[in-house]
């Protein structure tokens, strides 16, 4: 098996693993999402003793728990998009059957660049959120998961592009 077989069927074991992620980070959405309109909604409440367990171990209100519910809904949702382009990312590199390719490379920058982005806006959204409901000392949800990544994808964009223009050069009987 040449090495570039081993990429490929290591980027469709990780297309599959992007896949299952969006579709746990969609659940994940729609639940909290339901749950936060749930809460604020009445449904749930101390009477059905779902915000009594809530109130009585963590003594949080109603508004809190909104308050939280709709953090992780953004957090989820943010996840979920970088995931999506993680996933098509990987469906469009084992289309074109190798990684050194100067459109792989622009879709990694890409995807680093979003990363970024989309981590900072989640963090800033969750933050103003938890700071609204007078819990920030909870607030758990932090950039660097994803900043961090996001560079690491912007320098293997680089690599990728070096890789390309080998490729290019074997290609064309230079090398």
């Amino acid at each position: 098996m040449s090495n570039l077989e081993k990429i490929q069927k290591g980027m469709r074991v990780f297309q599959i693993l992007s896949k299952i992620v969006l579709v746990f980070a969609i659940v994940g959405v729609a639940l909290t999402s339901i749950a936060a309109v749930l809460v604020a909604a009445d449904v749930l409440n101390e009477k059905n003793q779902f915000l009594h367990f809530l109130s009585a171990s963590a003594e949080m209100s109603k508004g809190q728990l909104v308050g939280i519910l709709t953090a992780a809904d953004i957090s989820l949702l943010f996840g979920g998009v970088i995931t999506l382009f993680v996933y098509r990312y990987f469906t469009a590199e084992l289309k074109e059957g190798t990684p050194f390719t100067s459109a792989g490379a622009d879709r990694v920058k890409q995807l680093g660049i979003i990363t970024i982005v989309l981590s900072v806006i989640s963090v800033c959204i969750t933050d103003f959120i938890y700071e609204r409901i007078h819990l920030s000392s909870w607030n758990m949800f932090d950039d660097s998961g994803s900043v961090t990544p996001g560079i690491c994808l912007l320098l293997l964009a680089m690599v990728m592009r070096y890789g390309a223009e080998l490729e290019q050069k074997t290609k064309g009987g230079k090398i």
